[in-house]
């Protein structure tokens, strides 16, 4: 049976913070492995509320993916021309547990590929975290490449990242 789901835009309201939070709680394992501990309140608002430098809210875009029930089940944050014109960032694709080695998180990529193509995005931008090997795997698979490594702090921890780069076009 064909499972089918959609997308809501988070905004700085109780109620989405609470369907972020749901999402990161699930994903006890990647926060583990960001910051060293379980995901708070606060990580679920800062994934909707925080900017990079340079950018408004209308440049950066959170999605809760929901199920049938409307049981969220993911997140999308995506900056666009971040860091420079012409190239978006995903920020966050996180799926719960369950939600994983379904398709899922390719069908997602894909929607945000042509998203950004269609908005002019000549290039996608990821940064991984070095420990989480699963996920490099992910975005090879997907034809991302290196670029570089860079160290940045997540809740008073280091954490190593591989910034990981590929062009809008289908490959």
């Amino acid at each position: 049976m064909k499972k089918s789901y959609h997308v809501k835009f988070l905004m700085n309201k109780e109620t989405d913070i609470d369907l972020a939070e749901a999402v990161c709680k699930k994903c006890e394992d990647y926060y583990v492995l960001e910051a060293g501990r379980a995901a708070t309140r606060e990580d679920a608002a800062a994934v909707i509320l925080e900017l990079p430098e340079g950018k408004t809210r209308y440049d950066k875009f959170t999605m809760a993916i929901l199920d049938e029930a409307n049981a969220p089940i993911g997140l999308i944050d995506v900056v666009a021309d971040y860091p420079k014109s012409g190239e978006w960032i995903i920020g966050l694709l996180l799926l719960v547990p369950e939600a994983r080695n379904s398709g899922m998180g390719h069908v997602l990529h894909e929607v945000i590929r042509e998203w950004a193509q269609d908005s002019g995005a000549n290039s996608l931008r990821v940064g991984v975290l070095k420990s989480n090997e699963s996920a490099a795997g992910f975005w090879r698979h997907l034809g991302y490449e290196h670029q570089g490594e860079k160290t940045i702090q997540i809740g008073g921890r280091e954490n190593e990242v591989e910034v990981l780069t590929r062009e809008t076009k289908k490959a």
